[in-house]
C-alpha cells in the first residue's frame, strides 16, 4: 500500500511539474510577444541606419585591402542586426497568425524554427508582402555574413615564397 501511494504521488508531482513547466512557457512567449511588439517599431530605424552604415562606410572600406578586415568584420556583425529582426519579426508573425503553439514548436526546432513557420504561415495566409519582407532579411542577414566572411578571408596577405628560397640555400 505504501509503494502504491509513493508511486501515485510521485506520479502527481510529476503531472504538476508538467504543467507548471508548460505554463511558465506560455508566460513566457507571451511576455516575449509583448516585448517584442514594444521593439519591433524601433527596429526598422535601427535597421536603416545599419544599411546606411554597411553600404556607405563598409562597403568602400573593403575597397583597400588594410581596412577590408574591418569591412568584413563591421558586416558581420551587422548581419547580427538583421538576424535579430527577422527573428523578432518572424516570432509575432508565428504569434500572430497561428498563436502559441505554433511559437513552443518553432522555438523546439533549434531556436530559430519560428522563420519558416512564419513564412509558411503567411504563404498559407497569402500575405506575400510579409514573406516577401522575410526572405528579403533571410538573403540580407545570409549575404552580409558571407560578405563578412569572404572580406576577412581576402584580407590576409599570402606569404611570400622568399622564405622556402632562403632554406634551399
Amino acid at each position: 500500500m505504501i509503494i502504491a501511494t509513493r508511486s501515485f504521488s510521485g506520479c502527481l508531482f510529476g503531472i504538476c511539474g508538467i504543467i507548471i513547466l508548460v505554463f511558465l512557457l506560455v508566460l513566457v512567449i507571451q511576455g516575449g510577444a509583448w516585448i517584442a511588439a514594444k521593439i519591433l517599431p524601433v527596429l526598422p530605424i535601427f535597421m536603416e541606419i545599419v544599411i546606411g552604415f554597411d553600404l556607405f562606410i563598409l562597403l568602400p572600406l573593403a575597397i583597400f585591402r588594410k581596412t577590408r578586415r574591418l569591412s568584413g568584420d563591421g558586416l558581420y556583425m551587422s548581419s547580427y542586426a538583421y538576424g535579430v529582426t527577422l527573428w523578432i519579426w518572424a516570432f509575432l508573425l508565428t504569434y500572430t497568425i497561428w498563436g502559441a503553439l505554433a511559437v513552443i514548436i518553432g522555438l523546439f526546432i533549434v531556436g530559430v524554427g519560428v522563420v519558416p513557420i512564419a513564412m509558411l504561415a503567411t504563404a498559407i495566409k497569402g500575405q506575400w508582402q510579409n514573406l516577401g519582407l522575410l526572405i528579403s532579411l533571410l538573403i540580407l542577414t545570409f549575404g552580409a555574413r558571407s560578405l563578412g566572411v569572404a572580406l576577412r578571408r581576402s584580407s590576409v596577405i599570402p606569404p611570400s615564397d622568399s622564405w622556402v628560397e632562403e632554406i634551399k640555400e
